[in-house]
């Protein structure tokens, strides 16, 4: 089951603020200074997960850069071979790197076909 973060982090800083009220009062073996030091925890691991995200976004911004980046070329790479006399659009080549050559390309006439009994 999921834990909410949020809600529990809130309610606990609430508990901990009310809880100066009675500072060195323990509550069912609870200190205050034993549940400020396991708050502090979780806020530390907070604070480690938001600069692990933050470090992962900005791998993958990187890693999208080079995707376009390379995309680019492919597309660069794709006119040098279509517009190349020894190969051109319709080369096994070009059908090897991946496109549809010229004579495998369908016409792209549709005709829409009426349900039976309409005419």
């Amino acid at each position: 089951m999921a834990v909410n973060v949020k809600e529990i982090r809130r309610n606990c800083q609430r508990m901990s603020a009310g809880w100066e009220q009675a500072r060195d009062v323990e509550f069912n073996g609870i200190s205050k200074t034993e549940f400020d030091g396991d708050l502090d925890q979780c806020t530390a691991l907070d604070d480690e997960i938001e600069i692990d995200e933050a470090a992962l976004k900005a791998k993958k911004d990187r890693r999208d850069d080079r995707y376009r980046a390379i995309n680019q070329k492919r597309k660069k790479g794709r006119l040098g071979v279509a517009g190349n006399e020894d190969y051109g659009e319709d080369s096994p080549l070009y059908g090897a790197m991946g496109f549809v050559r010229e004579s495998e390309r369908s016409s792209g006439l549709t005709r829409n076909r009426q349900p039976n009994g309409d005419k």
